[in-house]
């Protein structure tokens, strides 16, 4: 029988209206058509003729089964008329929806706000379902307010600017609020993410510093948005963020890694030059310690996995430079004292043996091992070395080091390499000095990170 109804016409629902009208006639109507109205309950009864009374009660049964988390829809009808005409209907009565949590979204809201991450709720639903379930899932506090539409209109951008600061929940919201929201949060300086997936959610998907949509989205939507969540799955926003601070931190160590290591062979020719002394190195041994020996080492190292409290850590500042105070500090101490053991290495033998190719050989060797040795530090530029990851965390690093330190010993060991790259065989007493200044490099690292952790901390 419902199969034979046919649908006339009908208006849909928008954001803004907040309601649906459909215009059905067929044999299940015995001949007659009607117009259907469905909506918000408060602008369905709007179109009713319903006593205050009785009106009066069924806006508290609205409060009372928003209050437990429904989502309501109004429900009317009246005889087939001009769609235009929003009067003279009859009102049906309600109808009370639950859509779940999903699983480990309360987890996510609780991670992002401990990682400094204010999550607020803009929403059509009305405000005290959204209220109710801002709370259920950690989002609303005590001390944190709601604002409706009507309010949010009625504020002037200043005023705005003031209340989305303790406004954690938006409802019965409209698509120019959400941009007027998006302008003032922005304007007070922080950085947004709009997750939206309609037409009308476009033009603050574009205003936001990243509008991110759901699969589900219109083309509008995706069109206009930075990325796109397959899954439309909250906690995915909340890995995604991890993962950009894991990237960041990794850059930030191998960009501190490989300047220590280029500084301090640059310092130490410079130096020497100064004290016209010979090129403690020579172009070919730069190139076998930077390409063969730390090489790999260098990429592995930007894989190292995640830290223990990552995420307890606040946003960082889009001005905030890849270097910071400690990434500085370490180059600064690791290319002094790398460059001053390689030129008091130099003198000596040199001083020995008056030949500047045993001078180089030694500081070959230095260089080469000293950057597989202190690069186990870098792995962690905000814990010491026996509170970081494991060392099998990343086992491609160990597996990296170890082949960097058997490239040294297989560039002296092999007469043909030794050659090419102007060096000469080293004494066990050689190969200790070597070793010893190594270790004393790593020791500096952790004690400039304890230093500079206890002045800036998590800098």
């Amino acid at each position: 029988m419902v199969d034979q109804s046919k649908r006339l016409e009908e208006e849909l629902f928008t954001s803004e209206t907040k309601y649906m009208i459909t215009a059905i006639t067929g044999s299940l109507f015995q001949g007659k058509g009607f117009n259907f109205l469905k909506g918000a309950p408060e602008v369905v009864m709007g179109m009713c003729a319903i006593a205050p009374e009785e009106k009066a009660r069924f806006l508290a049964l609205v409060d009372k089964w928003a209050g437990e988390g429904l989502r309501l829809l109004g429900l009317a009808y009246r005889p087939l008329g001009k769609l235009d005409d929003y009067t003279g209907y009859t009102w049906v009565g309600l109808v009370g929806m639950e859509d779940p949590v999903r699983e480990g979204v309360m987890e996510a809201v609780r991670v992002a706000q401990q990682a400094g991450i204010q999550i607020k709720m803009i929403t059509g639903d009305y405000r005290k379902t959204a209220e109710h379930v801002a709370r259920t899932i950690g989002l609303m506090k005590e001390g944190d307010q709601s604002l409706e539409g009507p309010e949010v209109a009625a504020l002037s951008d200043g005023d705005l600017q003031e209340r989305v600061r303790q406004t954690s929940v938006f409802a019965r919201i409209r698509p120019q609020d959400k941009f007027r929201i998006i302008k003032a949060l922005q304007t007070n300086g922080e950085i947004t993410a709009m997750i939206g997936d309609g037409v009308n959610d476009a033009p603050a998907l574009q205003r936001a510093n990243i509008g991110v949509v759901v699969g589900s989205a219109t083309d509008v939507a995706k069109e206009t948005a930075d990325l796109i969540l397959l899954d439309n799955n909250f906690r995915t926003i909340v890995a995604a963020i991890e993962e950009g601070r894991i990237i960041f931190q990794n850059i930030r160590k191998v960009v501190a890694y490989t300047l220590s290591n280029s500084f301090a062979e640059v310092l130490t020719i410079f130096t020497a030059m100064i004290l016209r002394w010979p090129a403690p190195l020579v172009v070919a041994q730069i190139l076998w310690i930077h390409l063969i020996c730390d090489g790999p080492s260098d990429i592995v190292l930007g894989f190292e996995p995640k830290e223990g409290g990552i995420m307890d850590e606040k946003p960082r500042s889009l001005k905030e430079p890849i270097l910071n105070r400690l990434g500085l500090s370490l180059i600064g101490v690791i290319s002094v004292s790398s460059a001053i053991g390689a030129l008091f290495l130099f003198n000596h033998m040199y001083s020995i043996h008056a030949n500047a190719v045993e001078g180089r050989s030694i500081v070959f060797a230095s260089f080469a091992v000293n950057s597989m040795i202190y690069i186990f530090a870098y792995r962690s530029m905000r814990r010491s070395l026996w509170k970081m990851n494991k060392l099998t965390a990343n086992m491609p690093l160990v597996w990296a080091a170890l082949a960097g330190l058997l490239m040294v010993f297989i560039a002296f060991a092999i007469p043909g390499l030794r050659d090419l790259l102007g060096i000469v065989p080293l004494t066990l007493a050689e190969w200790s000095l070597v070793a010893a200044i190594a270790l004393g490099l790593l020791v500096v690292v952790e004690i400039g990170k304890w230093i500079s952790n206890m002045i800036h901390h998590n800098d």
